[in-house]
């Protein structure tokens, strides 16, 4: 015979079989545990998308695939999940991600000016920064500098423009002894650089936590039918 129990409050008693409800409560608990894991992986997916669009809509386009996210554990269930989305890579594109998310002042280290590559200067390698020097190890050719009253200083160097690519071309030794060639902006110089506030990661994120909470208590209604039927 099934052992039961009584629960009496004044008013109202329930009487229910022990072992059936306590395999109920184990499986509501399973259940919803599942429940809070799939809401925390699905929402968690969802904002990580949705900072990726508005850092594409932003400009930002290569740098918009910068974000990336995680669930704890990675599979299965736990008391207490949780989503984490952050900006993978080196501090360059963690850096960059904050400045355009908050806006930045940006200045040189001790007071020096921040040369800022120009397109003559071509691309830079990749995971590094297009410096003066490293342009000149790239070439061979050493970078003038070249003051100009009111306006930013500007590093140039001998050659021309291709009109193709944009990119700089190297004048021949004899058109430099002739003084035939242009001086071509490689850098400017800036004491400074203001970024612009592109998108706000608080604002995109907002109606996420509302997310999470309608997406649980789905699930977590679910669980319990699910775990209802199965006794």
């Amino acid at each position: 015979m099934a052992r039961r129990s009584t629960i009496s409050r004044p008013g109202f008693s329930m009487l229910f079989e022990t072992e059936r409800f306590r395999r109920h409560m184990a499986l509501v608990d399973q259940y919803v545990l599942e429940a809070a894991y799939r809401a925390v992986r699905e929402t968690t997916r969802e904002a990580e998308k949705a900072l990726e669009q508005v850092t594409a809509s932003a400009g930002l386009g290569r740098l918009s695939r910068a974000w990336a996210s995680e669930i704890y554990p990675e599979r299965g269930r736990a008391r207490e999940p949780v989503g984490s989305i952050y900006v993978k890579g080196r501090k360059r594109s963690q850096g960059a991600m904050a400045a355009y998310a908050r806006g930045a002042r940006i200045s040189g280290s001790y007071g020096q000016y921040l040369a800022i590559p120009l397109p003559a200067a071509g691309p830079r390698r990749r995971g590094q920064d297009l410096t003066p020097g490293e342009w000149e190890r790239r070439t061979g050719i050493r970078l003038q500098f070249v003051y100009r009253r009111g306006k930013p200083a500007l590093l140039v160097a001998p050659g021309a423009i291709n009109m193709r690519s944009g990119r700089f071309r190297k004048a021949t030794a004899r058109r430099i002894e002739q003084g035939r060639h242009a001086s071509v902006p490689i850098f400017v110089l800036l004491p400074l650089v203001d970024v612009q506030q592109r998108f706000s990661i608080k604002q995109t994120l907002a109606p996420f936590s509302g997310r999470l909470a309608s997406r649980f208590t789905g699930y977590a209604r679910l669980a319990a039918q699910r775990a209802e039927r199965e006794l």
